[in-house]
């Protein structure tokens, strides 16, 4: 539309006498003439809105409506065609009052704005470049990480320093590429810096292709991108009557962000590096058997990450270098491989710590004593005296608390009066394994170990299979 600027056609106002007034004939012409009053017309866009008795009430008028759409920053003018036609009568007919609203009504004013845009799409208009950018950065700000945004506010203040113009905003990267250019703007157009930033926050929708499920009512589907049914039916030429089936193909409105916030951060950290266990096997130890040579140690690092950032929002993550500050010490177990074997080897050992034989095997006391008792021991542990299972782990009359091993090798030994078993019935036990302590439990005279020794079910002299 032809913008011109209303001094400018005030200035250029035409003056018209009226038909009327030509066919006044007076000798002598300057006298009709003073007695004659202008009135103006005034034109808005080709349309005559009313008669006013002054230019000066016109153009104060005009002033003052202008004054009300001041936005600081922008210089305003009329954006109409503004036409202003005088005409001189004996008693022109006017009406101030009612030209002046309707020139309220019509009227528009233009100005330089500058709108902010992300691939076309505009977010609003603003009163400067300045106020664009300060809403952008006020939008961008919370995203970033303190230490980008103190980086950031010191590079603007050593611009400042070097006399240097330099925005923030300028050191943000964003996912599109933000473009500020001047355009012309209404007054009721130009949005603030706070608006901006619920504008950028907001986003705006676009219209795409959605395809329908199974199942899905229109109902269903305006509520999944947040549209109102009627508006979902007129977008897609829909009436109550119509129905749709998986697989038809509906524009639909989805929101979409402007832009994203992106930053990419290195962070160093220091962390633990896990140390290796190492196995090794041993026929010194009897098979399930481990026994830890080393003990591990675990290591140290500096491992530097750099993190991608959306929006505040951690997407992607990756090792940009390791440097070992500590190495690992490995863990060294030794795992026993020698089989656990129940049969004897066919030699005993000693049932005791030491000890001496307090009673042999024969008669005693009127009766028959079928091994021989040990005692007089400092450490009261009692062992196997060869590999073997445990039969019987229990008490027995006359014996107290008893434990019965076979050597399947037709060799069988027992060991009584013990004050507790180390062993249960059907454990393998190897030659020298503890298997009780030695007690007084049963008939006994004091604490002492009283031990037997059968071959093939008879009973034998322990004393000639014992080595002491």
């Amino acid at each position: 539309m032809k913008r011109m600027n209303v001094r400018r056609f005030l200035q250029l106002s035409i003056i018209v006498t009226s038909f009327s007034s030509l066919l006044w004939i007076e000798p002598v012409g300057a006298s009709v003439h003073n007695l004659m009053k202008p009135v103006y017309h005034v034109y808005i866009d080709g349309e005559n809105i009313g008669t006013v008795d002054s230019r000066a009430v016109l153009d104060k008028n005009i002033e003052e409506l202008k004054d009300e759409k001041d936005i600081d920053g922008i210089e305003l003018s009329v954006e109409n065609d503004v036409e202003v036609v005088t005409e001189r009568l004996f008693k022109p007919p006017y009406d101030n009052k009612e030209a002046l609203e309707q020139l309220e009504e019509e009227i528009t004013f233009i100005g330089e704005g500058y709108s902010l845009s992300f691939n076309d799409e505009q977010v609003g208009s603003f009163s400067s470049e300045k106020e664009a950018k300060d809403a952008l950065w006020s939008y961008a700000k919370p995203f970033l990480s303190d230490e980008k945004v103190k980086e950031i506010e010191k590079t603007v203040k050593s611009m400042e320093d070097s006399d240097q113009e330099f925005h923030p905003v300028e050191a943000v990267e964003f996912s599109n590429p933000f473009e500020i250019e001047k355009v012309e703007v209404h007054p009721n157009d130009v949005v603030s810096e706070e608006k901006g930033v619920s504008l950028l926050a907001n986003g705006y929708k676009a219209e795409s292709e959605y395809e329908v499920e199974k199942n899905q009512s229109l109902n269903e589907i305006a509520k999944e991108f947040k549209m109102k049914k009627e508006e979902l039916m007129n977008r897609n030429n829909l009436s109550n009557n119509d129905e749709i089936e998986k697989g038809d193909q509906l524009k639909v409105l989805q929101e979409k962000e402007f832009a994203t916030v992106l930053e990419t951060i290195e962070v160093e950290k220091s962390e633990e590096i896990d140390f290796e266990v190492i196995k090794k096997k041993s026929s010194k130890l009897l098979k399930g058997e481990e026994k830890v040579k080393q003990d591990g140690e675990k290591g140290k690092k500096l491992v530097t990450y750099s993190k991608e950032y959306e929006n505040g929002q951690i997407v992607e993550e990756d090792v940009v270098k390791e440097d070992v500050t500590k190495k690992p010490i490995s863990k060294e177990i030794v795992i026993g491989t020698k089989e656990i074997s129940s049969k004897g080897t066919g030699t005993f050992g000693w049932p005791a710590v030491g000890g001496t034989i307090t009673s042999k095997q024969g008669e005693r006391w009127g009766s028959y004593h079928k091994g021989i008792d040990i005692a007089g021991v400092t450490d009261k542990t009692i062992k196997t005296v060869d590999n073997g299972k445990v039969t019987a782990a229990g008490t027995r009359s006359g014996y107290g608390k008893q434990v019965t091993v076979s050597h399947n090798n037709g060799m069988k030994t027992t060991y009584s009066h013990l004050a507790s078993i180390s062993v249960s019935k059907g454990d393998t036990v190897q030659k020298g394994d503890k298997i009780g302590v030695m007690g007084t439990t049963g008939k006994s005279t004091g604490i002492h170990l009283h031990f037997e020794v059968y071959k093939n079910g008879q009973l034998e002299n322990p004393m000639d299979y014992l080595k002491k």
